[in-house]
């Protein structure tokens, strides 16, 4: 039996590499783009066929690139799957949609305004799902006027952001001051909750969820905002039905990554996040039961899609490379995480035997790494040492 060919994109990612493994060992043939030379997807055995577009510069340009691929490989389908490739595919989507098939997906408007901070916290409140207190400023005097009256500590947040990058934690009004005054962009302000973070992922076809997985996250990386290295899947209908009816309300289509946390004081799971897209931790679905990728293939070759929420409970995932150890590295509760670690009931991992090509990339990637780290140290010491002797 032939599958018709599907292009993957951001290939240096983990989500790519879980899409093109379970896809791949399908019998579907893959063809991986990736905006970097080491991407580790374009490795896997499952690949047939890969190629590099920009990671940087003009959407223009790396458009031009992936465009030229698609009409070069002539893919059946084309899933786009981080960030970067779907603003790309969304910008110019009339000229991929009259060369290949696409993957269900929200569109452009219904993604930027999810992938706000500030818009995302109006639409939840307009259609009533629980989000920790927000304050949206129009301008920094605005801004300014909330110091004393903020329920500290807060979470100074980027309208758009992710993998938790340039969120800030602030305890006092004093803080709230210092972290405005380097900023040129107002971010959006939320009440900071204590509590168990919660992932719902789901699929959802014109507003109507045909799938859904939900798990816990237990560790995460980079500290303190990282996205989780660290999840066990759990049964939760509370976080089922709020993104269940959050998703109807919208008229969502594709997957969906929500990212919860349930408040201690009340046990309210509260909305932090929305990606408009498979989650980087999409393996650990695949792992439970969901395989969220292969329901979007077969939407798009026009099979019909069998509803699913039956997951298994109880499944952990752990990512190592990069993930597990740079927070081991880094964690202050080093003696803890080791104890965690040898626990190995129903614990699966990103480290695959049959595949073990993209895992070897990773660490010459990371040796590399470390290596110009260690020797930009040196010449800065010996830089110092210069200036002070010749002083």
């Amino acid at each position: 039996m032939s599958f018709p060919t599907v292009m993957v994109l951001d290939g240096e990612t983990r989500a790519s590499l879980s899409i093109v493994r379970s896809l791949g060992q399908r019998g579907v043939p893959i063809v991986v783009g990736c905006n970097h030379p080491l991407g580790r997807s374009k490795f896997s055995r499952y690949a047939k066929e890969h190629f590099v577009y920009p990671k940087d510069g003009p959407l223009t340009a790396i458009h031009s690139t992936i465009v030229e691929q698609v009409k070069r490989l002539r893919p059946d389908i084309l899933m786009p799957v981080f960030d970067q490739s779907w603003e790309v595919v969304n910008s110019f989507y009339e000229e991929y949609t009259n060369l290949t098939a696409m993957v269900p997906n929200p569109g452009l408007k219904t993604s930027e305004t999810l992938s706000d901070k500030g818009s995302l916290a109006d639409w939840a409140e307009k259609y009533g799902v629980p989000i920790p207190k927000t304050y949206r400023p129009s301008t920094l005097k605005d801004a300014l006027t909330l110091n004393s009256s903020l329920p500290y500590p807060v979470l100074l947040k980027p309208k758009r952001n992710t993998a938790g990058v340039g969120i800030q934690r602030v305890n006092n009004p004093k803080e709230f001051m210092e972290a405005l005054r380097g900023t040129n962009d107002l971010p959006v302000i939320q009440e900071y909750i204590e509590g168990e973070d919660l992932e719902l992922t789901l699929l959802s076809v014109y507003g109507e969820s045909i799938a859904g997985s939900a798990y816990m996250s237990l560790r995460n990386s980079p500290l303190p905002y990282g996205p989780p290295i660290a999840c066990r899947t759990i049964k939760d209908e509370t976080i089922m039905a709020i993104g269940r009816e959050f998703l109807k309300k919208i008229g969502y289509h594709g997957v969906a990554h929500l990212d919860f946390r349930r408040d201690r004081r009340d046990g309210t799971p509260k909305l932090l996040d929305f990606n408009a897209r498979i989650a980087g931790t999409n393996e650990i679905s695949i792992r439970s039961g969901i395989d969220f990728a292969f329901m979007q293939y077969q939407i798009a070759t026009g099979e019909k899609v069998e509803p699913c929420f039956d997951y298994k409970a109880g499944v952990e995932f752990r990512w190592y490379l990069p993930g597990e150890l740079r927070h081991f590295l880094h964690t202050p509760y080093k003696l803890k995480t080791l104890q965690n670690h040898l626990k190995w009931q129903n614990v699966f991992t990103d480290i695959s035997f049959a595949d073990p090509l993209p895992h070897a990339v990773i660490v010459v990637e990371g040796a590399y790494r470390l290596a110009k780290k260690l020797k930009q140290k040196i010449e800065a010491k010996v830089s110092f040492k210069c200036k002070n002797g010749s002083s």
